[in-house]
């Protein structure tokens, strides 16, 4: 597993389950697109159990060319595979992402042959709305979460920059895998609403698209994996965060004080500021710890004394317990995996 594999982190152990469930009840052979991509059913139903994202994303790609369906059945149409390809191509050309957007809406009502993508500009904000016919079909609510994180990811990429979102809305209630939601839809969530929508600043409409078609297609070929990253232009409190939570445990000098004197601000109005993004100091630190494990783990030159160091421990027993957390394995079951893959 190499090191740019790696830097996209893991995922809730939902995401496979839920993926796994919806292709096997369309008639797809999942043992052996989870085979070819080293993973088990053994990896299933294991709440405590994170999943490389990497992976997850080859899952989900592998579905979708099985079905020729990037809906993967949980849409009552079907999206036949290459869609989002297309749409791209349609949109990456044109000179704001005001006109990308309406454009790559007006194929996608086009395919469904119905209104069920809408943009709405309300003064300052602009909401971008979707609409499931039959969300029954969608009953982990994977599809809903997708089709909001292609929006998002895409209209991000078009302008090279983060898209702050001001506030997302799901019409279900609050799932138990809703840690996740703070890094991929940063911001207010709002559980049990009556739409599936995201609301970001409407100024961003105008800015200019900078991609072109040969950036798409480097894009498109990393799909769906890029679908689970946010832009690296990430200006949010959490995005200005990350980076010194990482240096700090290098230093192992990572406390909340130490954070808030970095950005000039005092640990309350910083604790305020994180929980208004819906996330905490202690969710990104223990995260970024998480992950960074991961990534060591897998090379396995490095002991798992030094890997714990690396991360901030100096108690071995503790970032062994730390991890099982996390993951559901020790560090040494970890690796052990990792090697056999």
């Amino acid at each position: 597993m190499n090191t740019d594999k790696m830097e996209y982190g893991s995922a809730a152990n939902h995401y496979l389950t839920a993926l796994v469930e919806a292709a096997a009840l369309k008639g797809v052979d999942v043992d052996i697109l989870m085979q070819g991509i080293g993973l088990s059913r053994q990896d299933l139903y294991r709440p405590e159990h994170r999943i490389p994202t990497q992976k997850l994303a080859d899952l989900q790609k592998a579905i979708w060319q099985w079905m020729n369906d990037e809906s993967m059945g949980l849409n009552d149409m079907v999206i036949p595979y290459g869609s989002y390809y297309m749409m791209g191509q349609l949109t990456v050309n044109q000179p704001t992402l005001r006109k990308a957007l309406i454009l790559g809406i007006r194929f996608y009502n086009l395919l469904f042959r119905r209104e069920q993508i809408t943009l709405q500009e309300n003064g300052k904000s602009v909401t971008l709305r979707l609409v499931l016919h039959k969300p029954e079909l969608d009953y982990h609510h994977l599809f809903a979460e997708i089709c909001l994180l292609s929006w998002h990811r895409y209209a991000a990429w078009l302008i090279a920059d983060e898209l702050p979102i001001i506030e997302s809305h799901f019409p279900y209630p609050t799932p138990a895998h809703v840690g996740e939601y703070s890094y991929l839809f940063p911001g207010p969530h709002n559980f049990e609403s009556k739409e599936l929508s995201l609301i970001f600043p409407t100024h961003y409409l105008d800015r200019e698209v900078r991609q072109n078609s040969a950036s798409l297609k480097v894009f498109m070929n990393r799909c769906p994996l890029e679908l689970f990253r946010q832009y690296k232009a990430d200006y949010s409190l959490s995005g200005e965060l990350k980076p010194l939570i990482k240096s700090g445990l290098q230093n192992r000098i990572v406390t909340i004080q130490y954070c808030a004197n970095k950005m000039h601000m005092t640990p309350r109005t910083l604790m305020r500021k994180l929980r208004d993004e819906g996330t905490s100091f202690q969710q990104l630190k223990d995260i970024i710890r998480r992950d960074r494990a991961m990534h060591f783990l897998s090379q396995t030159t490095i002991s798992i004394n030094e890997v714990a160091e690396r991360v901030g421990y100096s108690d071995p027993a503790v970032f062994t317990r730390a991890f099982r957390s996390w993951t559901g394995d020790t560090p040494r079951a970890y690796r052990m995996k990792t090697i056999d893959e």
